[in-house]
Order: structure tokens, then C-alpha cells, then sequence
């Protein structure tokens, strides 16, 4: 690898521990799995980081940020409707589904890790911050009803589609993504949507 400066090396194993966490599991995110991804030997993923805990949730926050930088960028002239739908993560393309899989392991995680469930919690109040742009921008193009608490319907959407999510697990109760497209555009019927 090329000679690369403090920021870059430590930019370049974050990029690398992206990667793997995407396409393989925030399990298979370990320093050796890391170091060889990046090149690097793996005394130099112990340099960057403190723990593999440190590296895994500064690995997720980063993905987390940039998924919903991406999303801003690309679905800012779509209706609100279909905004809500990407930013809450439906329909879901292949991409969305690593996604989805990666917070749900992630969830996991959190409960006997401090550092990732400190990175959970703050990029779950990322994807609140951005679900709750998406519909102040509804509410301001005349598409959602102006008499709600965006951070609170943000909240009940963010919560029924993480409930969905989980129940998809179970193939036996027939939650598909239809099913669950159904359920979300009832709520959001309900919540953001002007009566006829």
C-alpha cells in the first residue's frame, strides 16, 4: 500500500471495515478480517483504534451517515410519499437489504457492548433527524398535514417499520415487503396524509 498520512490510513481502514460489514456481517468485521481488506498489517488496525468494539461502531456510524447523505442526495425531488417510504427503507433493493440485516445484527450487538450501543442510539437519532426532515418538507410542499408532531410520527414510523423488519424473519406469518408496504402506507395514511 501506498504511503498514506494518519487521517488517510485510519479513513482507509473505516472504508474497509464498511465493506466488510456490508457485504459479510458486523461479526466478520474483525481486526485481522480488517487489516487484510486494507492492506495493512494488523498492527496497524490496533494503532488506529482502541478495540475492535471502537472500530465496529465507528464503522457503522460512518455507514449510517453516508447511506443517509446518499439517500438526501438522490430523493430530493420525489414526492414526500415515496420519501418517507426510501428513508424508512422501502422498497428495498438488494442494498436496502444489507442494510436492514446490518442494524438488525447491530440491535443484537448493542445489548452487551456500550460502544456500539452508543453508536446505535446515535444513528438511530440520525435516521429520526432525517425521517423528520423528510416530512417538514412534506408538510411545507402542502403533501402532509401541518397539525402533527414530526418528531413523534417519525418516531412511530421508525418504531413499526423496525417491528415489521423483525417479523419478516418469521416466513411463516406471511410479512413480505408487500405486507409490510401495506402496514407503513396505513400508518402513514393516518398520520401525515390530508383527508380527502
Amino acid at each position: 500500500m501506498a504511503y498514506l498520512n494518519r487521517e488517510e490510513r485510519h479513513d482507509t481502514l473505516l472504508q474497509a471495515a464498511m465493506r466488510i460489514a456490508i457485504s459479510e456481517g458486523m461479526a466478520a468485521t474483525t481486526v485481522r478480517r480488517v487489516a487484510s481488506e486494507a492492506g495493512v498489517a494488523v498492527g496497524q488496525v490496533h494503532h488506529h483504534f482502541t478495540s475492535v468494539s471502537r472500530l465496529r461502531a465507528d464503522a457503522f456510524l460512518l455507514l449510517v451517515k453516508q447511506s443517509l447523505s446518499a439517500f438526501a442526495l438522490n430523493s430530493q425531488h420525489l414526492p414526500a410519499v415515496e420519501r418517507i417510504q426510501q428513508v424508512l427503507g422501502y422498497p428495498q433493493d438488494e442494498a436496502c437489504q444489507r442494510e436492514t440485516r446490518l442494524w438488525n445484527e447491530i440491535s443484537i450487538l448493542a445489548e452487551r457492548d456500550e460502544l456500539i450501543k452508543e453508536a446505535y442510539a446515535a444513528s438511530m437519532s440520525d435516521w429520526h433527524s432525517a425521517t423528520v426532515a423528510v416530512i417538514h418538507t412534506g408538510i411545507t410542499s402542502d403533501e402532509f398535514r401541518s397539525d402533527i408532531n414530526a418528531s413523534d410520527v417519525a418516531w412511530r414510523l421508525i418504531g413499526q417499520v423496525c417491528g415489521l423488519d423483525g417479523l419478516t424473519q418469521f416466513t411463516e406469518l406471511g410479512f413480505s415487503e408487500a405486507e409490510i408496504l401495506r402496514h407503513l402506507a396505513a400508518m402513514m395514511e393516518s398520520e401525515l396524509l390530508k383527508n380527502p
